[in-house]
């Protein structure tokens, strides 16, 4: 079983973001059908798509929002069933529990040791900076392992 064709609908694809979500979801597709997946993710990933194609509202901002769910849909799909992951998922992910898991608890240090609140927001970039580097070490791993895999498409 092959993964469907996504159906470009030119009046509702008009606005250069809608061009650009819906050329990003079909540049994943892409990427998708390069790769060995089971049966049961490629039923899925076709019902998201089949969403999109039989989209019926007039209105392209909820065309784009359909578009944006159901890329993140298939990219979360991905991560439970296949254990595939794109580049730079842990980091993005890392990036924002870092500022609450280690930035808040640096930052509650640093007021209460210098005596002003003022000081709190100073440990949310050093949180931010130890969550991108536990981030990136987890990308690095999951790249040698061989479950990564390219959606960049900037």
């Amino acid at each position: 079983m092959e993964i469907i064709e996504l159906k470009k609908n030119n009046y509702l694809t008009q606005k250069e973001t809608t061009k650009k979500a819906f050329s990003n979801l079909e540049k994943t597709l892409v990427a998708l059908r390069r790769l060995n997946l089971s049966e049961d993710s490629v039923i899925k990933i076709n019902d998201k798509i089949q969403e999109i194609n039989s989209f019926n509202e007039d209105s392209e901002r909820k065309f784009r929002r359909k578009i944006l769910i159901q890329k993140s849909n298939i990219i979360n799909l991905m991560v439970k069933t296949e254990g595939l992951i794109p580049e730079k998922h842990y980091q993005n992910q890392w990036f924002v529990l870092g500022m609450t898991t280690f930035g808040i608890p640096i930052g509650l240090v640093f007021s209460m040791a210098i005596g002003s609140t003022a000081f709190l927001g100073l440990g949310f970039p050093l949180g931010m900076l130890i969550g991108s580097m536990i981030g990136k070490q987890k990308d690095e791993k999951a790249k040698k392992e061989g479950k990564q895999i390219s959606l960049s498409f900037e």
